[in-house]
């Protein structure tokens, strides 16, 4: 068996944010016949602007559910929008209980099967991804996070966690991305990386490449 762990980044590769947030949001939101997409789209995009803002201006480390609380907390000022404390709060608790893209379980399955160990490398807290471990239907060997690093990605101290609790070499963990910002973060930090990349997205900057691509996470499968 090649690889000692196979890590997954949880909010783009494992999980349908997009699917799952939208949905709560026309919950609490009573807009008929208005998309809330937009509204979905600025909070994530805010808050990979507060995930980077924070890293930058080290001023200490900021947890998930903060920056994810604020940067909604500024969208909804942003489109006008009010609702309860118990709403928001809600709607931040909804981080904690996203949908699984449909084939994730059965590749999740199948990998586990064929015996290897399977970890979970986010930027989301701890509580909040041990609480996603049900989204999946799957017990994760192992999950590492920015709160275990004190520093979020694309910081080279989150992809280092395998190495430094495993005692692994560089050769034997593969990282599965679910976006751009992931997979250069990752190559950047010289892991194996293969781009579960469903939209069909670019690398910012190609001299960033993953060592392999597939469109979908069952694509991993025969990589492997």
């Amino acid at each position: 068996m090649k690889y000692k762990v196979i890590t997954f980044d949880a909010y783009s590769a494992l999980l349908d944010i997009k699917g799952s947030l939208v949905p709560a949001l026309e919950k609490v939101f009573d807009v008929s016949g208005k998309d809330l997409t937009a509204v979905f789209a600025m909070w994530r995009t805010r808050q990979w602007d507060y995930v980077l803002l924070s890293s930058s201006m080290n001023k200490g480390f900021l947890s998930y559910r903060y920056i994810t609380r604020c940067a909604l907390d500024y969208t909804l000022l942003k489109f006008d929008l009010t609702c309860s404390e118990a709403n928001r709060e809600e709607l931040v608790d909804a981080w904690s209980h996203l949908s699984a893209w449909p084939e994730a379980q059965t590749t999740l399955l199948e990998i586990k099967r064929r015996g290897y160990p399977i970890a979970i490398l986010s930027n989301g807290d701890e509580a909040m991804l041990k609480s996603l471990e049900g989204s999946t239907g799957i017990v994760f060997d192992y999950i590492f996070c920015a709160e275990q690093a004190k520093a979020y990605k694309p910081s080279p101290k989150i992809y280092q966690l395998p190495f430094d609790k495993l005692g692994l070499a560089r050769a034997e963990v593969l990282h599965v991305a679910g976006s751009p910002f992931d997979m250069m973060g990752a190559k950047a930090e010289g892991l194996l990386c293969i781009w579960s990349n469903r939209f069909h997205d670019f690398p910012i900057d190609p001299i960033y490449k993953p060592d392999f691509e597939c469109n979908d996470l069952s694509g991993l499968l025969k990589v492997l």
